[in-house]
């Protein structure tokens, strides 16, 4: 995935501060960008594919020859803080900028078009992406930064502007907003699919997302996906078929598609694959209403591994209210057809449709957990998006929902929020498994790094530090360690920090101490200067830490020490440190779920008891030595993604 003319690129101007490399290009250059959902442990990294900036610069490349299309480097785009950005932005001093807009990034967007302006004030800024419709927080006022909105598709927009022809701008609140009509939807041959032409490149683990269908036929309410199109466009089936054939890169295939199953010639085409006897892992989403046993067999042997398949509700009258028409029985009997062939499913629910109510959709859990789904049930919040049918009814209803993003529902329609809430707790009760996902911060540090990931200071650090990771990390997600001796001390140091840190960040605070704090102090400091933002939103249904841009964790060398405040912790993760002192008694107990921190060289004295206790569970251990950790992923043979750039830490 990687070229290393792109790695030594990116290190030179790293290096040099980003000083102005001299333009190449005496054309139009266009710079594409479509930053991830960012969360504390990178989580996120594997599903942020800039396949939408991949189709438009394709099409760009294809019909404007003279026309230079780049897109922001992997690295910037998924680990990088707005500073690196602009810096990188400033060097390569494109004429045009395109953010993709989703509801998870299009604040930033926001933030970013604005110190592109004060920098490069000719500089075009296009926003386009299912964000952009009438609703959205990016149309809500006068964004002066930006220079055209686009509801619509990329092509459609860029053959009329790079033509010189007339485009129909429509103000919304002051803003320039060019939106798509119907009758203008770009025709299929005009699609061009860039992974098969070259033009994208697979992840780090070997996975593609291939764009198959635009358009979707059902038409719910509460989705966008097809944003209000009237008809589908399908992509030829021989693209998926010769990536299958000649890319042997490529591990696993993400078929985007909202429904597969309506596709044409679905049958034919499972056969086709069939016939390949091909080993690339398949995904896709699928209705089950009328997938029979002998189709769910047939996908499975087409390289199905895993399907999103959308149930939402049992409840009829609320599948209605929603213009879903399925019937919820036959789905249950599809995917119990598709689990009975091996396939993994996601099983899609939604609390809050009009219609339903808390009981009648606990009765959906049970349902689903009676007929042993409960592995499979993904609960998503309902969601009252920009531009969907369901944000119009609700406005009528009155009902209350977040007016930015990510647009949760909250009260209304037989439902309020501890409703929601406690819906999350029964699944989880019911299920046995929990929608927060477990992590510890990477506590490897090299001594060459491309990039610096955190600061290591101690509780008598006299320095800024909000100033310092301004001046000194160049990673959005930044990791701070913490050597504590005392504890008033700390207390200062934390409320200083917390009180001016940069609220554009997220935060994960490592302490070094054998002592015991007091959480009520940490979590006042915290709610004392807690201000509005997207990730304190995007968890509004889960606990006030899971909702913080600072995360603690707490490195304890002692036993002792470490069961005490794993019973009176609910805001410091507490992790064992296993080193000399503690690797003893700890190869003697039986634990599987205590997180821990191996010390460098101690791998080999706790192979075993490692590879016994924590082959199913890895993410609850970390490394100081990061070639500890790959022989550890080696050794259970989990896969273990590697960069090819390294981060570091500075000692302030």
């Amino acid at each position: 995935m990687y070229d290393n003319n792109l790695i030594v690129y990116v290190k030179a101007m790293t290096r040099l501060c980003f000083s102005q490399i001299n333009k190449t290009y005496n054309n139009m250059k266009i710079l594409f960008i479509q930053l991830p959902l960012i969360d504390h442990s990178h989580g996120y990294i594997n599903g942020n594919i800039d396949y939408a900036p991949a189709v438009i610069s394709s099409f760009i490349q294809k019909n404007f020859k003279d026309i230079t299309c780049i897109r922001l480097p992997y690295v910037l785009c998924n680990f990088c803080s707005d500073e690196i950005i602009i810096k990188y932005i400033s060097a390569e001093s494109p004429d045009i900028i395109c953010f993709t807009s989703y509801l998870w990034n299009v604040e930033r967007n926001l933030r970013l078009s604005k110190l592109i302006k004060t920098k490069m004030n000719n500089t075009q800024i296009f926003f386009g992406g299912p964000e952009i419709s009438a609703g959205s927080i990016a149309l809500s006022s006068y964004n002066s930064d930006v220079d055209i909105f686009i509801s619509g598709e990329g092509e459609w927009f860029f053959e009329l502007f790079l033509s010189g022809k007339n485009i129909n701008i429509t103000k919304i609140n002051s803003n320039n907003v060019a939106i798509q009509q119907n009758n203008e939807l770009i025709g299929i041959k005009k699609i061009v699919e860039p992974f098969s032409n070259n033009n994208l490149d697979t992840l780090i683990d070997g996975s593609a997302f291939i764009e198959m269908t635009r358009g979707c036929p059902y038409k719910c309410s509460y989705c966008f996906y097809s944003k209000n199109q009237n008809r589908v466009r399908e992509l030829p089936f021989s693209i998926l078929l010769n990536v299958i054939k000649n890319k042997k890169e490529v591990k696993d295939i993400y078929i985007l598609s909202p429904a597969f199953e309506t596709s044409k010639n679905f049958i034919q085409n499972l056969e086709s694959l069939k016939k390949m006897n091909h080993n690339v892992t398949l995904h896709t989403e699928i209705r089950a209403e009328n997938i029979s046993k002998d189709i769910a067999n047939l996908m499975y042997e087409a390289g199905f591994r895993s399907l999103e398949v959308g149930l939402q509700s049992m409840n009829k009258n609320a599948l209605s209210s929603v213009k879903r028409k399925t019937n919820p029985d036959k789905e249950l009997t599809g995917i119990e057809n598709l689990s009975n062939a091996g396939i993994n499913l996601k099983i899609g629910i939604i609390p809050g449709l009009p219609d339903d109510d808390i009981n009648s959709f606990l009765k959906t859990v049970d349902v689903l957990c009676n007929r042993g789904f409960e592995e499979f049930i993904e609960l998503y919040p309902l969601m009252i998006l920009p531009g969907t049918e369901i944000r119009e009814q609700g406005l009528k209803d009155n009902i209350e929902f977040q007016k930015k993003p990510p647009y949760y529902f909250t009260e209304g329609w037989n439902f309020n929020f501890e409703d929601i809430k406690s819906i999350s707790a029964y699944i989880e009760n019911k299920t046995g498994l929990s929608n927060r996902v477990f992590y510890l911060p990477d506590f490897s540090d090299s001594d060459d790094s491309l990039f610096t990931k955190g600061l290591i200071l101690d509780d008598n650090c006299k320095s800024d530090i909000s100033k310092s990771i301004s001046d000194s990390v160049d990673t959005y997600v930044t990791d701070i360690h913490i050597t504590v001796i005392s504890l008033n001390t700390f207390y200062n140091l934390v409320k200083n920090f917390i009180k001016t840190a940069d609220r554009n960040r997220l935060y994960n605070i490592v302490i070094y101490s054998n002592l015991i704090f007091d959480e009520s102090l940490i979590s006042g400091i915290m709610k004392e200067f807690e201000t509005d933002n997207f990730y304190r939103r995007l968890n509004i249904f889960n606990s006030f830490a899971e909702g913080s841009i600072f995360h603690f964790f707490q490195v304890i060398n002692n036993l002792h020490t470490y069961f005490e405040v794993e019973e009176r912790y609910s805001i410091i993760t507490p992790v064992l440190y296993a080193d000399h002192n503690t690797a003893k008694e700890l190869a003697e107990k039986n634990f599987n779920d205590m997180p821990l921190l191996i010390e460098s060289e101690m791998y080999n004295r706790l192979k075993n008891f490692l590879i016994s206790n924590y082959n199913k569970n890895p993410e609850y251990i970390a490394f100081k030595n990061s070639n500890d950790m790959e022989n550890f992923y080696n050794d259970i043979s989990a896969d273990l993604i590697k960069f090819p750039f390294s981060f570091g830490l500075k000692k302030i």
